[in-house]
């Protein structure tokens, strides 16, 4: 018989034990329910060493090392709230602007340069970066330990964080999750922040007056528990997970350095794991005893989806390589979703070592997939939109350097990549003869606006590294005719869809506003012949931004970066104010870029 890898490396009677009973001090056996019986509801027979229901599964009871009776702690009084009493009941972040059509410029201004701080923008200190905030003391309980979620509130915001919230984090397949968890092998802190995060973005309210959402995630986010879970000598599955959704949600809610750091953090540590060549034998045979490898590999490309937007978006060089990566891209599943049930069998697809070959990648995944492969077409453009983030990196860095060679390169692998797409790809709208799922839709979407993003950083950087005349001027129609397309793609836009899709679209989105705002107020274009098309794509756009700015923060403080600039700059702008505004940008997300924003002077 197969030892149960579960009860593995613990002696027979030690208390960490998942088969050790507990005994009363004269040693007559506790009659006691297995925690498995407990989480599910059941009926347990309490046989030892092994229940009926457990020993049916193939696996040992699991007793926690403290037994509490059902019903709130000793001593609580409803109405109050015991938890982090050290902690504000309500934090000023986490409200949205009262009103942000009466807001002055000078607010705007206020605004932008505490976003561009560094520090993160909210009103307080980021919450990762509150180092002694967050010290448990001796005999405390864990967060997941305190809470008292009730059955059906766990169950139901499970479901919401697969409905609304897996599309854009995807940290692990929904019917291996479930699987997992009804035989209790899910990390009970990994499944207490799926709760609290869902919780916290559809506004739900617990039952419980004890369950402080705003200051649980804190506590999540806190730099003592992030080294709790990413510095021990082993790291497991759904702690990597765990970090990879905090991550994701601090990034976007608490924007800043503490974010910044955090994602390196776990990029780095993928990397000393060998997520980023997981097809290595030696590697599978290693991490293949913490979990399925196909989890470790969906974790992997969340891993690089964050190292590839974070980095891009703070102008900073990214930590991982695309062209040493061998870690083969997701198994496609059959209902066109990492969500479903059975992966597809086929040929293993790998990112390119060399950038002008990535279409092929492209036609080959279109090809062997039954249905248009969203996650894996997703990987495609966010690779291609990082090459031309590491050329803007370059210019920014070197501005004298000669980029016209470089430019054609990227120009030339996008055209190769785009015609490497289905027919009608490109089109925004929704594909309702082929049946085409919201999710699906908005998936191609996102891709759309990668590939936009592409051109758009192209055209800025024609335009800012030539001399005025005829080239600068096309260069400038493209980067307006850019900005106009993604206008269109937000036109196809569902408002139901804020949720589901990774809000980091919202730079490429402010991007285009900005360059839309600048460039329809040069001097050598006659804005007044198109100037109700330029109001209403502006209107498009910012209307867009504000869908996630009615979740997110980053969205709302964006905003008010685009209304400063809006509001200070007077048309027309000559050749060299356009080329000053050009030269301040460094990155979306870039303090010194958004302290411009906050006040721009053409001096």
């Amino acid at each position: 018989m197969a030892s149960n890898p579960i009860s593995e490396g613990y002696p027979p009677d030690s208390p960490d034990s998942p088969s050790f009973t507990p005994e009363h001090r004269d040693g007559t056996r506790i009659s006691r329910v297995c925690d498995s019986c407990i989480r599910k509801k059941a009926k347990c027979d309490q046989s030892r060493p092994t229940c009926s229901r457990c020993s049916a599964n193939g696996y040992s009871c699991v007793y926690s090392l403290t037994r509490r009776k059902p019903g709130p702690q000793r001593g609580f009084r409803r109405g109050t709230s015991q938890p982090l009493t050290h902690l504000p009941r309500s934090f000023p972040h986490q409200s949205p602007p009262e009103s942000q059509e009466s807001s002055t410029p000078q607010s705007h201004a206020a605004s932008a340069t505490l976003l561009s701080c560094g520090h993160g923008i909210t009103d307080g200190p980021s919450p990762a970066s509150n180092h002694e905030s967050f010290q448990r003391t001796p005999g405390r309980a864990g967060l997941s330990d305190r809470l008292e979620i009730l059955p059906w509130e766990e169950a139901y915001l499970l479901e919401r964080y697969f409905e609304d919230i897996h599309d854009a984090i995807s940290i692990t397949h929904k019917a291996r999750f479930y699987a997992s968890l009804e035989l209790s092998r899910i990390s009970r802190d990994l499944t207490v922040s799926l709760i609290l995060v869902t919780a916290k973005l559809t506004n739900f309210s617990f039952v419980s007056d004890n369950i402080n959402i705003d200051a649980h995630i804190d506590e999540l986010l806190s730099l003592r528990s992030f080294e709790e879970d990413m510095l021990g000598e082993s790291l497991s599955l759904d702690q990597l997970r765990k970090a990879c959704l905090l991550a994701f949600y601090e990034f976007h809610q608490f924007p800043g350095r503490s974010a910044w750091i955090r994602i390196g953090k776990i990029t780095r540590v993928a990397y000393w794991m060998g997520l980023d060549r997981l097809d290595d034998s030696r590697i599978t045979s290693s991490l293949a005893e913490k979990g399925d490898i196909e989890d470790w590999r969906l974790v992997w490309w969340c891993v690089y989806l964050l190292d590839s937007y974070t980095n891009l978006s703070a102008g900073t060089p990214y930590l991982v390589d695309e062209g040493l990566v061998t870690t083969a891209l997701v198994q496609e599943q059959q209902s066109g979703s990492i969500s479903g049930n059975v992966p597809t069998d086929g040929e293993k697809l790998f990112l390119p070592s060399e950038p002008d070959r990535l279409h092929k990648l492209a036609l080959t995944a279109v090809c062997h997939s039954p249905q248009i492969p969203i996650f894996n077409l997703h990987i495609i453009t966010t690779t291609a939109m990082r090459q031309a983030g590491r050329l803007l990196l370059l210019y920014t860095r070197r501005p004298r350097a000669d980029i016209t060679s470089s430019i054609y390169d990227i120009e030339r692998n996008l055209s190769s990549l785009r015609l490497a797409l289905p027919t009608n790809y490109l089109n925004p709208m929704r594909n309702s003869f082929a049946d085409e799922t919201r999710y699906e839709h908005h998936g191609r979407l996102v891709t759309l606006l990668h590939l936009s993003m592409i051109r758009l950083l192209v055209s800025f950087l024609r335009c800012a590294s030539q001399d005025e005349g005829d080239e600068w001027l096309l260069s400038s129609q493209q980067n307006l005719e850019t900005c106009q397309d993604i206008a269109s793609i937000s036109e196809q836009w569902h408002s139901t869809s804020v949720l589901s899709v990774d809000p980091a679209i919202s730079l490429i989105i402010f991007t285009a506003l900005v360059f839309l705002d600048v460039q329809a107020k040069s001097a050598v274009i006659n804005a007044g012949q198109f100037q109700s098309k330029v109001d209403y794509c502006e209107n498009v756009l910012l209307l867009h931004l504000e869908q996630f700015a009615k979740v997110w923060t980053i969205p709302r403080l964006l905003i008010l970066s685009y209304k400063s600039i809006h509001a200070s700059l007077m048309a027309p702008l000559s050749y060299h104010d356009i080329q000053l505004i050009l030269s301040r940008f460094e990155a979306p997300l870039h303090p010194r870029w958004l302290e411009f924003l906050a006040s721009p002077t053409l001096e």
